[in-house]
């Protein structure tokens, strides 16, 4: 992520000059994304929600590590808390930052409700991985359109092909998939249907753009989460969620039953 905003800014962005101070400012910002705030609830809330994330993140673990894979909706379900649970630090880092700057500024929200998307270019654009997609907009999206006059259909399919190969990468170095492609079908999949939202003007009633949205996303996850929960206990040992090793933290009892 940080090469591809590089890119942008040295080869795409040449009559934007910055000062160095700017550069520092744009890299910085995509490992700590402050923006102003317009937060209107009391910063207790943040510090109540990253508590509860935090017991259930920890949680869920322990029960991944005495688990083993399994290719199921059910263990697909698990592991997608796991990941919605994950973002307590996020909430204790907003926490901070809204004191430290007497509630001006606040952290970008990794997520905003995606379970609410009545499409996927609503999940995708707006809801889910906010930080990963404003960098791919700013350093993507936008100078496809700019240097290169595509229309926003190009611009968009070029955006989730780039997404596409770096987790193909990712399936790769990681996981050591054997094949690359269903990563990037995923992602290729995902940007194909967005477009098609698009062009064809699709606007569905709430309930049910809510329901097809995430019905297909269920139908196609396992091309991309399917490495994840797959992944044995072997796995999510050698990457603990932070906090884990904290003894003062209590520890909910674990079900004695795994996800089929």
């Amino acid at each position: 992520m940080m090469t591809i905003r590089l890119i942008d800014m040295i080869v795409f962005s040449p009559e934007k000059p910055l000062s160095l101070q700017s550069y520092v400012g744009k890299f910085l910002w995509f490992l700590i994304p402050i923006v102003k705030c317009d937060l209107n609830y009391p910063i207790i809330l943040d510090l109540v929600s990253a508590g509860i994330k935090l017991l259930l993140n920890h949680w869920i673990y322990r029960w991944l590590l005495i688990c083993e894979p399994s290719d199921s909706y059910a263990r697909m379900t698990m592991f997608y808390l796991f990941i919605c649970t994950s973002l307590y630090t996020f909430d204790m880092q907003s926490a901070l930052i809204r004191l430290v700057t007497r509630n001006n500024y606040t952290l970008l929200s990794y997520n905003n409700f995606p379970f609410l998307s009545r499409s996927l270019r609503e999940f995708w654009g707006y809801r889910y991985n906010r930080i990963v997609g404003s960098l791919l907009k700013e350093s993507v999206f936008e100078p496809v359109r700019r240097s290169f006059s595509f229309s926003p259909t190009i611009a968009a399919l070029t955006s989730f092909t780039l997404s596409g190969l770096l987790h193909a990468h990712i399936a790769v170095a990681v996981f050591s998939a054997s094949s690359p492609l269903p990563a990037l079908t995923f992602f290729l999949l995902q940007g194909a249907v967005c477009c098609a939202e698009t062009v064809l003007s699709i606007n569905l009633p709430k309930p049910i753009g809510i329901a097809v949205t995430h019905l297909f996303l269920l139908v196609t996850a396992p091309l991309y989460v399917g490495l994840f929960i797959r992944a044995g206990p072997n796995y999510f040992a050698l990457n603990p969620p932070p906090l884990f090793n904290a003894k003062w933290l209590p520890q909910l009892p674990l079900p004695n039953f795994c996800p089929k």
